[in-house]
């Protein structure tokens, strides 16, 4: 894939996550796209660094945007494409669960340091409220990462269900 291409994707997400996806949310809860994309981007790609590159630059954006003080959102999704760029080396890409897995430590892990730098610049939320939505907004993401996954699987590895080719 090329960068135009993931940034385009990235794009998109942004704008949707910031106008259209409230008006789909199941039971109050709506998937952080941003988080869903840099998951898989990351995930999948291990020459190209979308998620961190792109992680970086629209995590800046929506802090802008969005937050009160800028970087939190930045510094959070690319700690977590470093994660998962570190874990992927132990992963086969070609199984959803290892997918599964490394996106509810990645959800997790990227919910806890957001709200650890939040605080760090001030906020006053209690770690308890900000991760009382982390179920619902987690169950949500990961049907997202699942479908985003399965679209973009069958262009990064050829012949998936071929065992024998090289």
């Amino acid at each position: 894939m090329k960068y135009w291409k993931a940034g385009i994707a990235f794009l998109v997400a942004f704008l949707i996550q910031t106008s259209l996806l409230n008006g789909i949310s199941i039971g109050g809860y709506t998937p952080n796209l941003l988080l869903c994309l840099v998951i898989v981007f990351s995930f999948l790609y291990e020459e190209d660094m979308y998620g961190v590159v792109y992680g970086a630059v629209f995590g800046v954006l929506y802090d802008v945007c969005y937050n009160y003080i800028i970087g939190p959102t930045p510094i959070a999704l690319v700690l977590v494409a470093i994660f998962i760029l570190l874990v992927r080396e132990y992963a086969n890409i070609e199984n959803v669960i290892n997918l599964w897995f490394v996106s509810v430590v990645s959800m997790v892990g990227y919910y806890l340091i957001h709200w650890g730098l939040c605080r760090i610049g001030g906020n006053p939320v209690g770690i308890v409220y900000a991760l009382r939505d982390l179920p619902g907004i987690g169950i949500y993401s990961l049907a997202v990462v699942t479908i985003i996954y399965f679209i973009l699987i069958r262009k990064v590895v050829r012949h998936r269900k071929d065992r024998y080719f090289r």
